[in-house]
């Protein structure tokens, strides 16, 4: 009996020893996750085991229940090497909470290479230069010059000190996670088809940033889409004031507001004044509803619009719009 007992005892010697070394063991962890206000610790840490944040040591749970732990609401995204006690430090502490994003729908790879900047990840020079570089957009199996387009406008929180690459790749498996799905048994409507040729995904969201930049209001997109479809089909060029300032900004001119002399004046392939068909990528990251509208454009007869306190007016005929701008700027009094 007092063997048993021994042997008993050695065994859950050997088991606490191997549930230790469990608990200070170091594994690659890469978890996003939020520590809500008011979730115990007990709840928290059941999650992370599920989600394999925590080992599993019968110790983790010793330990944040006899030294009375609490956990730091927040966001967090834990990645590299850790070990059960080191995630409790970062929750505990509060380390690592995620620094918050924001990019908004129609924002350019510019934009965002500022913004990327402003909240000390990487230099906004370091961003373009991976934005643009074809080697690393060709990682992502896109078939375009650029990841403009491809940079899916959302909130996002990435742990201080990413790097540039990783923040790059968050917001591509966004565009992926959102935007793909849309693709799957998608029938293009005989319009996209007749405009399009052959349909991709790079060509509609190459449509779909123009319609972001060209009017922000949900209800107009699916019109301007068919626009887009119905001047390219016709061979008529889409004179796009937004696809111009992109062309600025490319060459490193930020525009303000464009006038008619600048649009005489540039020569880059993004003038779809002078140049027809699309411009050669997109010219801002649009959002879901720009995208829908460039994959199910509205059925319209118009071919021309002009913009008005925020709206836009519509025309068919060129005549019509000289004739309804003439009408507007006479009694606006321009």
């Amino acid at each position: 009996m007092k063997k048993l007992t021994v042997s008993i005892l050695f065994v859950f010697l050997a088991f606490l020893i191997v549930d230790l070394s469990s608990f200070y063991k170091k594994r690659n962890i890469n978890l996003e996750f939020e520590v809500k206000e008011g979730e115990t610790v007990g709840f928290v840490i059941k999650k992370l085991k599920e989600e394999g944040g925590f080992s599993g040591s019968i110790f983790t749970d010793i330990v944040v229940r006899f030294e009375d732990i609490k956990f730091k609401a927040g966001k967090y995204r834990i990645n590299g090497a850790y070990s059960d006690k080191d995630v409790i430090d970062i929750l505990r502490k509060g380390q690592l909470t995620l620094v918050k994003i924001t990019i908004p729908e129609g924002y350019s790879v510019f934009d965002i290479a500022n913004v990327v900047e402003e909240k000390g990840f990487c230099s906004e020079d370091r961003f373009l230069k991976l934005a643009f570089n074809k080697t690393f957009v060709e990682t992502f199996g896109i078939k375009s010059e650029s990841l403009e387009g491809f940079l899916f406008p959302d909130t996002y929180y990435f742990a201080e000190r990413e790097s540039c690459e990783a923040v790059i790749k968050v917001m591509y498996r966004n565009f992926e996670k959102r935007v793909i799905p849309l693709f799957k048994n998608y029938s293009p409507p005989k319009i996209v088809k007749k405009a399009l040729g052959n349909v991709t995904i790079e060509k509609i969201v190459n449509v779909a940033s123009i319609v972001e930049r060209e009017t922000a209001l949900k209800e107009e997109r699916p019109k301007i889409a068919g626009i887009i479809y119905r001047r390219l089909i016709k061979g008529m060029p889409l004179q796009c004031d937004p696809t111009v300032i992109y062309g600025y900004r490319m060459e490193g001119k930020k525009l303000d507001t464009l006038k008619g002399s600048d649009i005489r004046k540039s020569r880059s392939v993004y003038n779809t004044y002078i140049y027809k068909g699309l411009p050669p990528t997109p010219i801002c990251n649009p959002g879901i509803d720009s995208i829908v509208a460039a994959m199910f454009p509205e059925k319209t007869d118009y071919l021309y619009f002009f913009a008005v306190n925020g709206r836009h007016i519509f025309s068919k005929t060129y005549r019509e719009h000289l004739n309804k701008m003439k009408k507007y700027y006479n009694k606006a009094g321009r």
